[in-house]
């Protein structure tokens, strides 16, 4: 993007105009700038290029990726992931319980992360001692 934008710009702020048949050849005054023309053409070709692998990508998966088989496939701990695939109206089918903070992923004595589905006890077993965090405003 930078490599066809602040080309542009440069080219712009020598006095070129832009839609011209000839792409500024005959201003005299810009002339150590055209340069820049072929510089944002590469460049815009380049992106153009790129995206080709984007669309691959995308259709690829759409149509023979592996689809997905639970509501939280990393079995992450965060709440977004208590919702079911595809969300329902509301998001949630109940209101969900939180125990602990977003970031509390582990603790040592544990070999894998907490499970999204956790009763408080469970929960309490697994708890780790909190620091206290002073909080001065000014």
């Amino acid at each position: 993007m930078n490599g066809i934008f602040m080309p542009m710009f440069i080219v712009g702020m020598a006095g070129v105009s832009r839609r011209l048949y000839d792409g500024g050849s005959s201003y005299l005054h810009a002339q150590n700038v055209l340069f820049l023309n072929k510089v944002m053409s590469h460049s815009a070709w380049g992106l153009a290029i790129i995206q080709f692998f984007f669309i691959v990508n995308f259709f690829w998966s759409l149509f023979a990726g592996r689809k997905v088989t639970s509501d939280n496939p990393w079995e992450s701990t965060t709440l977004e992931w208590a919702t079911p695939t595809p969300p329902p109206h509301g998001n949630f089918l109940k209101i969900p319980e939180v125990y602990r903070g977003p970031y509390e992923y582990s603790v040592p004595e544990r070999r894998r992360i907490f499970p999204l589905r956790m009763n408080r006890q469970e929960a309490g077993r697994f708890e780790q001692p909190r620091k206290e965090i002073d909080v001065y405003c000014h």
